[in-house]
């Protein structure tokens, strides 16, 4: 007897198609599973659907786009306090500083309690003198910004030219990279 007589022939039902094993057979057999799984513990469709859209809309709100904020600096009344926020107001920097005339003492509280950001002191000579906390990043820039407005507005020229070129792309954002 060989070994070809010795396999049974293939028992094949008649009237009926040979049944073919179709491309999706393993996902839907996967698929069928998941969703046995899903009816035994219904709080999975939170965790899975809407726990991640809550948390997108909550990153969403906290990282928005807002505008930057103004510069906020106090002059104190003095002697040339009033050439000072006269040259703040028509510098080309005016739209992001926020400059108020106040008396030393209460300039000194506000810069204290962080009302401000950037103190200035005028004195008899046209000088200024500014008070800021370089611990503070928005002191410093502060600093920086009204210094620029002041010495552009007495009539400084800058050597190198210099061009500015906004740009605002997309992905910026901790939730652009969390939800492209």
């Amino acid at each position: 007897m060989s070994f070809a007589e010795q396999i049974p022939p293939p028992r094949i039902q008649r009237g009926s198609k040979p049944r073919r094993n179709p491309r999706w057979a393993g996902f839907l057999h996967v698929l069928d599973v998941r969703m046995k799984e899903l009816r035994r513990e219904p709080e999975v469709i939170f965790w899975v659907f809407g726990f991640p859209i809550l948390l997108a809309l909550g990153l969403g709100i906290a990282f928005r786009d807002k505008p930057a904020d103004r510069t906020s600096v106090v002059i104190v009344s003095a002697a040339g306090a009033e050439n000072a926020l006269s040259m703040i107001q028509h510098s080309p920097a005016s739209a992001s500083i926020r400059a108020d005339l106040l008396d030393e003492s209460t300039a000194l509280r506000g810069f204290r309690l962080g009302k401000y950001d950037l103190v200035i002191r005028p004195d008899e000579n046209g000088a200024y003198q500014y008070r800021y906390d370089p611990a503070r990043s928005e002191s410093v820039l502060a600093r920086s910004v009204v210094d620029d407005a002041l010495q552009t507005m007495a009539g400084r020229k800058n050597p190198v030219s210099t061009s500015i070129v906004t740009s605002s792309e997309p992905g910026s954002r901790y939730i652009d990279f969390l939800i492209p």
